[in-house]
């Protein structure tokens, strides 16, 4: 390396350390964090990098060199008689596989015993709780491993956690020192949210924060008014019991009266353990606290005191972290747009940005009340969150890092497509355009009306859609039904075979079943569920046109705004003069007591790796027609459907034999 070079990089150095020395303050003293986990982990793999070519530069004021950050000034410090490691991390299966071999070769040998354990990897504060006799003595941060911060009188406020422990079968031993997470359920964060926008107050940004935030409270009744709970995982010191494996050590403390999330967890060997690693990833939305990855460990207590630790991290475990759903990006521009109800939605315009493995250049603002909240500006540096198939959304801006002279944006007062003058409901915060013949209403409806789980039109996109409004073959729903080959033919890249195919799934979607068809109609605040009710209960499109509000409100679930809305749709002119002309054309839906027969009925499936279309729609697309959805690869499947960067359950289906088929395929049996 020539002396240019090195300088170079020794100024890279320096600016990581200070960089990531800053993320430590804000996101362990603040709790106030402004870069994602990934980028975070990012950062520090580089620094390590470094380190590695050149050793003679690392002192004790490296990140390297210790675990976390200092105590928080206003809590008294508390010394670990262990250290609370971190553990090292990666997101990449080859990764945890070359850590596996690391451990064989430490060991020089191929048998680990009884393998290892696969535990959820709680995403909120690290605490020791000490007990004594039986008797909660202690509680406390972790710090930066050796020394955290007392918090004794605050964890004593969580109800879920006992303030003397239940005898196990083996006695109450003379000292116990637990590790665990101190979290906040989805639930609870949601409901606590609500509450506070009831109340006019800005709501949280997310369970950790607020977890952590609570339990560091200087007034421990601060922290009792928050809905805290607390999990636990392992142990530091003990005295006067032991345990041969970790599996043990889950299946004894819920008998000591501490909550675990042993039934999230497994054991076995090291591919059984990526496979649960898939099963949980898939059920992460699901799991009642967040969970941002999989903690994989040695399951012999023996092994892993001959293994050891490295200076920050235990040679024995890995956290196998779940891709991001986290990124900070810049706010390039906000737009409005105008959906199927007529809905304004202000929409954040980003420097695309990958979160989950999926490329992210616009989200969700909401409304203008939202914007308000997060003051979001124009320029600004945003934290922007994909969880699951939930649209994109912004979680919060960074404002230390506004630019100077970013103004305040507001929603317009007319339609920014035909220019309309906006309503708001009384009742709701969004503003709506009452215009239906709006051409963006109408695109939004028929983009809607053809998607899979209503119509289920293949070959109506996006692209098309504004040519057939744009030219005006399309003007409200009921004139899909007039287009024919001769008219499709005269379209952008359209050809032959697209438009008989348009033809025929026009000519299916004639026979929809009620529940489906409903859907596809866009009736506001109709979704799948509720289309499925109506049809449920009056059977033909008719008596639904014929009820009244009475009726309509007493079925369950069908409360007095969506019974007004549904009445409205139905008495509107243009609605009417739209249905008797679908009916003309040969629109009649299928009573809901004769479903149409599934073409996968009796068949089951399973789905792993990236798909084109969201991995629910493909789900509802299979259940619609029959098939099941199971959650594992077991001897019950029929079909893994593999989309692509397929996992683990690819292999072990293979493994079984069981049929695999590709996106295409699947449609093919659609």
């Amino acid at each position: 390396m020539g002396g240019k070079e090195r300088e170079a990089t020794r100024r890279e150095y320096d600016r990581l350390k200070a960089e990531i020395l800053e993320h430590d303050r804000r996101y362990y003293v603040l709790d106030d964090p402004v870069i994602s986990d990934a980028a975070y982990d990012a950062l520090m793999r580089r620094l390590l990098e470094i380190e590695a070519e050149h050793g003679e530069w690392v002192d004790p004021s490296s990140p390297s060199q210790r675990i976390g950050a200092g105590p928080r000034e206003g809590l008294e410090p508390y010394r670990h008689r262990l250290p609370m490691l971190s553990l090292q991390n990666t997101y990449s299966v080859d990764e945890v596989r070359e850590w596996h071999g690391q451990l064989k070769n430490y060991l020089k040998t191929d048998d680990l015993g009884s393998d290892f354990t696969c535990e959820p990897k709680l995403d909120g504060l690290a605490v020791e709780v000490i007990y004594e006799n039986g008797t909660l003595t202690r509680g406390s941060t972790r710090g930066d491993g050796r020394t955290g911060e007392d918090v004794t009188e605050n964890i004593r406020t969580i109800r879920s956690l006992p303030l003397s422990l239940r005898d196990s079968g083996s006695g109450i031993p003379a000292l116990i020192e637990l590790r665990g997470e101190v979290v906040i359920g989805r639930e609870d964060f949601r409901v606590l949210n609500r509450e506070r926008l009831k109340q006019g107050e800005e709501p949280f940004a997310n369970p950790r924060n607020l977890a952590a935030g609570s339990l560091k409270q200087l007034d421990p009744r601060i922290t009792a008014s928050r809905p805290l709970d607390i999990y636990f995982y392992g142990l530091g010191a003990a005295e006067g019991i032991d345990f041969a494996t970790r599996r043990e050590i889950l299946e004894t403390l819920p008998r000591m009266g501490l909550k675990t999330l042993h039934e999230y967890s497994a054991v076995g060997p090291l591919e059984k353990m990526l496979d649960h690693y898939d099963r949980l990833l898939d059920r992460r939305e699901s799991l009642p606290v967040e969970v941002d990855g999989a903690v994989i460990k040695v399951n012999s207590i023996a092994l892993c005191s001959r293994l050891g630790v490295r200076s920050k991290s235990p040679r024995w475990a890995i956290a196998f972290k779940f891709p991001a759903r986290q990124e900070t990006t810049r706010l390039c521009a906000i737009t409005v747009q105008v959906g199927r109800t007529g809905t304004l939605t202000p929409v954040a315009e980003l420097d695309p940005v990958q979160v989950g493995g999926v490329e992210i250049a616009r989200a969700t603002l909401h409304n203008q009340e939202e914007i308000e909240r997060l003051d979001a500006r124009v320029g600004d540096t945003v934290l922007v969150e994909r969880a699951g198939d939930v649209i994109p959304h912004v979680v919060k801006v960074i404002r230390d890092l506004r630019p100077k002279g970013a103004r305040r944006f507001r929603m317009p007062g007319s339609c920014p497509v035909c220019g309309s003058a906006v309503v708001v409901d009384p009742e709701e915060v969004a503003m709506r355009c009452p215009n239906r013949s709006c051409q963006a209403v109408l695109k939004a409806r028929i983009r809607h009306f053809v998607q899979r789980t209503a119509a289920d039109i293949e070959g109506i996109g996006w692209k098309l859609v504004e040519q057939l409004v744009d030219r005006g073959l399309v003007a409200r729903l009921a004139d899909l039904y007039s287009l024919d080959r001769a008219a499709l033919a005269g379209l952008d890249r359209m050809g032959d075979k697209s438009a008989a195919n348009i033809e025929a799934g026009l000519e299916r979607s004639k026979r929809l079943t009620l529940n489906r068809f409903l859907h596809a109609l866009g009736i506001r605040h109709v979704g799948e569920h509720a289309a499925g009710l109506l049809a449920a209960h009056f059977g033909t499109l008719e008596k639904i046109r014929q009820a009244g509000e009475a009726e309509l409100e007493g079925i369950k679930e069908i409360g007095p705004r969506m019974a007004r809305s549904i009445m409205e749709f139905f008495a509107d002119g243009d609605e009417a003069a739209g249905l008797e002309a679908m009916a003309a054309a040969g629109v009649s839906p299928l009573p809901f007591e004769q479903r149409e027969g599934g073409v996968l009925s009796g068949k089951s499936f399973l789905f792993t790796g990236t798909l084109s279309i969201p991995r629910k729609e493909a789900e509802a697309m299979v259940k619609d027609r029959g098939g099941r959805i199971l959650s594992a690869v077991s001897g019950k499947l029929d079909y893994l459907v593999a989309g692509e960067k397929a996992g683990s359950k690819l292999k072990k289906a293979g493994e079984k034999g069981i049929t695999i088929l590709t996106e295409e395929e699947l449609r093919a049996m659609l």
